[in-house]
């Protein structure tokens, strides 16, 4: 559904970090262990050469706490969706520090069905995909009508939402297929967070059968 992880983004205060290397050792919040958003400011601090605790992890649930906890300096960054981000910027009351573009081998989004779906239903499954693959077209070459529908469900303004819409097109898929270095960078991620003890063989966990 979705490739390199456009979503996200690093933010601090107005008044925080300057540059990446500035997070050493301060305390970047995430959803919860072990998710996505970890395994980003894990990989951020690989990056820089401190190894995956070089910046200080804090699991916090919902959103608006993140917010609240970064105003009040409790923490010195949150890892959030990038509508969110732009809007905190716009407020002045953040600002973006790290984006995740030069991820570009991995898969941040997937379609999932039941096994009992795939046994069942399986013209349904190809509909919904052709449908889906469909509507992605239609969004890459009619920017503002895709505006003017996201606007109102992601609660910003038309701006903001643009600017999402920008950020956040390269990253579909056109197709669905599975691109194998990004389903390697997975299976190592979830042994460099302590979910799995070795990388699992994802040959079983996926299928492109129903692809149009």
């Amino acid at each position: 559904m979705a490739g390199p992880p456009l979503l996200l983004a690093i933010v601090v205060r107005p008044d925080g970090p300057k540059t990446v290397t500035d997070l050493k050792g301060k305390k970047v919040s995430v959803s919860t262990a072990g998710s996505l958003t970890a395994w980003l400011v894990s990989q951020t601090s690989r990056r820089q050469g401190w190894g995956p605790q070089g910046i200080e992890i804090e699991p916090m649930g919902a959103m608006p706490g993140q917010i609240a906890a970064l105003k009040r300096g409790d923490i010195d960054g949150i890892i959030m969706d990038i509508g969110n981000a732009f809007n905190l910027e716009k407020q002045g009351e953040g600002r973006i520090l790290v984006r995740f573009t030069d991820i570009k081998d991995f898969i941040i989004h997937v379609v999932y069905a039941t096994d009992k779906a795939i046994a069942n239903r399986p013209d349904d499954l190809r509909k919904f995909l052709k449908g889906w693959f469909e509507t992605i077209a239609f969004m890459r070459t009619h920017k503002d009508a895709t505006v003017k529908i996201a606007e109102p469900v992601i609660g910003k303004d038309a701006d903001i939402t643009g600017r999402t819409y920008d950020e956040l097109m390269p990253m579909f898929s056109d197709n669905g297929k599975f691109s194998p270095t990004a389903l390697q960078v997975l299976s190592k991620s979830w042994v460099e967070l302590g979910t799995l003890p070795s990388e699992p063989d994802l040959k079983s966990l996926y299928t492109e059968e129903f692809l149009p």
